[in-house]
């Protein structure tokens, strides 16, 4: 008796002490894949608060079961092999990771898994038969496992499923649904990180050859416009179906719950191994997905193939499956566009946690994201940051500390500001800009500042831009409504066409029939045509401008279809109408049109997040696409886009004229702007003011009252803006040189000797 407890002693203290083994690798692991983007700038505190979190509402550790679907009853195989691979990764040497991994194993092998499938569903509702995607996650948490904890039982686990599925989930190289099914393809069954580690530890199947088939079929399976697969593909016709997995997907079959994961899946291939294919599949996603999501938070849940989002209340929201899914396929973009879509879905990951308990997840103060999303995100966060390495072969991965200087953050002002109501200088002609932001109080904040000129020269150019951070938007409620306390977040820049913003141009009058910008933005960047007819605040018809990594030319029919203009129609927005706006009281295009005041460019974001905005041209077009003069348009001669900068000086203004400058219209040289020696635009008549010089000061007499005065130096310099009062002006300048003078549109040089 003695010597039986002394053993059973021994075997308890055995089994304590492997459930307490250190990891190798514990989290956070930082590590860089060897290819694809990472987040580097992560907060891992947060990733432990998600797991906690997680945990805390998903984990029964009496059942040994990771809760799901929704119910507190039952769990499912895929449940379980996500929860050992969170465990595996999420272990740091006090959490209790290694416990609960070796627990829902416990579940796996006890349930038809051992050394195969686990049934796919146990407890309150049963299933049989395994579930593929489920036994290859299963497989992969063991052979990390094996190397996490220095334990080659687990690998010996591992290669015995393998080998099951080799002849159960696989039919020669053909990935099946499950060991009992076998009605179409899942795309997100092709797990193509998964089956190439296979291969490298060894044994039954031909492991490489399901990695190229399965790459070869989610690539049949693709729409080539859009990237997005269905979640079942027939295995003939390569078309979305539905099947008897299908059961809780009411929609036609299309981009839903199990397509989500496709791209997480490819970018993890990639990331891993660098596979060319899958970067190729990603790459096609992201050139649909960059124009119709600027950001992850405005991803829908469900999408059909062709790329229509389906808009029920069941789908119509954004949620940590398809947000974080479907925008992993930026993680395999590495260009900088890349890199700043992938932060937006790392913010909107960060922003979502699990409700607080299983039990009535979703309902009343229990708020949160439920079983799946809420796997997912926390699956997704451990990837992109860098936290879910190939323990089994460390080839490529490098160390690094996250930094949070890498974060996205406001850029600053990049070239010299100009001044507010500057009438002298102004984007092709368009001189009356202003950036705007909420005082709420709510995070927005904007560079430059609100209430300044976002005009800015640099190079000898003159750019309208800002960087902005805007605010989350509250959450809808009626009774919010009625007691007026939602407080919508705005940050943008404006430019105006007449000194009074609240004045029309008739556009229609001009024969405007396209808009021409070239600009340079990131983030959800919406430009709006300003008007008198909209009558609600942030309502007038516009289009979210495209996001490039360097100036780009876009152009805009201005031709006026429903409530705005045909050049901004897209998913059925009525000519550019947001989705809140009320039809009954929008204005229809053909009015707005005759009533234009100007332009917006501003950041929207519901989530809240940033967004960067540089504009170098604006131009209006007629119908045989000739540029209209802006004067025509501000009544406003004389406005520079292009200014010789001065080099450094401890002087206002240099001595003497200088021909990288302004020439004086009156003079027999003409007249030239910036360093370019371009001649402006004729725009300005001769002289019939009198301007004379006594010491520094400059008398301007007989000039038109009220007309717009700018004094410069040679170089482009503005000395003195202003408005001429009573005939005459005087202007006191620091520095002996040349000057010259504008009133209106005429101009005139004087010498200050």
């Amino acid at each position: 008796m003695k010597k039986v407890f002394t053993v059973l002693t021994t075997a308890v203290a055995l089994a304590a002490v492997s459930s307490m083994a250190a990891p190798k690798y514990p989290f956070p692991q930082n590590m860089k894949h060897p290819h694809g983007n990472v987040i580097e700038y992560a907060d891992v505190s947060m990733i432990k608060d998600h797991y906690n979190k997680w945990k805390k509402a998903w984990y029964d550790a009496s059942k040994g079961y990771i809760l799901a679907p929704e119910g507190t009853c039952s769990t499912v195989s895929e449940a379980i092999a996500y929860g050992m691979l969170i465990a595996v990764y999420m272990d740091d040497g006090t959490n209790g990771a290694k416990e609960m991994f070796d627990k829902i194993y416990g579940t796996w092998k006890s349930n038809g898994g051992n050394g195969a499938g686990m049934n796919w569903r146990v407890g309150c509702d049963g299933g049989t038969g395994s579930a593929s995607d489920a036994d290859f996650d299963a497989a992969l948490a063991l052979i990390m496992a094996s190397k996490q904890w220095d334990n080659a039982s687990y690998l010996d686990d591992a290669k015995k499923i393998i080998g099951w599925m080799s002849t159960n989930d696989i039919n020669g190289t053909k990935i099946k649904p499950g060991s009992q099914w076998n009605d179409a393809f899942n795309p997100s069954y092709a797990t193509l990180a998964n089956f190439r580690v296979f291969a490298a530890v060894g044994g039954s199947g031909d492991w490489n050859g399901v990695a190229t088939w399965g790459a070869s079929e989610i690539k049949a399976c693709q729409n080539q416009s859009t990237g997005l697969v269905p979640d079942w593909c027939t295995w003939d016709g390569h078309q979305p179906t539905k099947t008897s997995a299908s059961v809780q997907q009411s929609e036609a079959a299309g981009f839903f719950d199990d397509a989500a994961r496709t791209p997480w899946r490819t970018a993890w291939d990639y990331y891993w191994f660098g596979t060319a294919s899958s970067k190729t599949f990603n790459a096609t996603i992201t050139k649909w997905l960059y124009d119709k999501a600027k950001v992850a938070s405005e991803i829908n849940s469900g999408y059909y193939i062709d790329g229509r989002a389906e808009t029920s209340k069941k789908r119509s929201f954004a949620s940590s499956t398809f947000s974080g899914g479907l925008g992993f396929a930026a993680a395999s973009d590495e260009t900088e566009i890349g890199q700043k879509y992938l932060g937006t879905v790392y913010s909107y990951l960060a922003s979502k946690t699990a409700c607080a308990t299983a039990e009535g997840c979703g309902e009343g103060t229990n708020t949160g994201e439920k079983y799946y999303p809420s796997t997912l995100n926390l699956l997704y966060l451990l990837l992109m940051t860098g936290n879910m390495p190939n323990f089994y072969d460390m080839t490529g991965f490098t160390a690094f500390t996250p930094d949070p200087s890498k974060a996205p953050s406001l850029s600053e002002v990049n070239g010299k500001q100009m001044e507010m109501k500057d009438t002298t200088v102004g984007v092709s002609g368009f001189w009356h800009w202003g950036a705007y932001h909420d005082k709420y109080g709510i995070g927005t904040e904007m560079k430059p500042d609100s209430g300044t000129s976002p005009l800015v020269l640099r190079g000898g150019k003159i750019y309208a831009e800002a960087s902005m951070k805007i605010g989350p938007e509250p959450e809808w409620s009626q009774e919010a409504a009625d007691a007026g306390t939602l407080k919508y977040p705005s940050a943008g820049i404006a430019m105006s066409f007449l000194p009074d913003s609240k004045q029309g141009v008739d556009l229609q009058a001009l024969h405007v029939a396209k808009l021409r910008i070239d600009i340079k933005a990131s983030g959800p960047i919406r430009m709006a045509v300003l008007n008198g007819q909209s009558v609600e605040a942030g309502s007038e018809p516009g289009i979210y401008v495209e996001n490039t990594s360097d100036y780009t030319v876009l152009e805009y029919d201005l031709t006026p279809e429903d409530y705005g203009f045909k050049g901004f129609t897209e998913d059925g927005n009525m000519g550019g109408l947001l989705k809140w706006v009320n039809k009954t009281t929008a204005p229809e295009g053909r009015d707005i049109i005759k009533d234009v005041r100007g332009l917006k460019f501003e950041i929207k974001q519901s989530e809240g997040g940033f967004g960067d905005v540089s504009i170098k041209t604006i131009e209006f077009l007629d119908e045989s696409g000739n540029v209209i003069d802006p004067v025509l348009i501000t009544k406003m001669p004389g406005v520079r886009g292009e200014i010789a900068e001065e080099p450094p000086t401890s002087s206002d203004s240099p001595a003497g004229s200088s021909s990288s400058g302004i020439t004086d219209p009156n003079s027999s040289s003409g007249i030239t702007s910036g360093s370019s020696g371009e001649a402006l635009p004729a725009v300005f008549a001769p002289a019939r003011f009198n301007a004379s010089v006594n010491g520094l000061q400059i008398q301007i007499s007989n000039a038109a009252v009220g007309s717009n005065f700018a004094v410069f130096s040679m170089q482009g310099k503005v000395i003195q803006t202003g408005m001429i009062k009573n005939g005459s002006q005087l202007v006191t300048v620091k520095n002996k040189g040349a000057y010259v003078i504008r009133v209106g549109n005429e101009v005139r040089s004087v010498i200050v000797k």
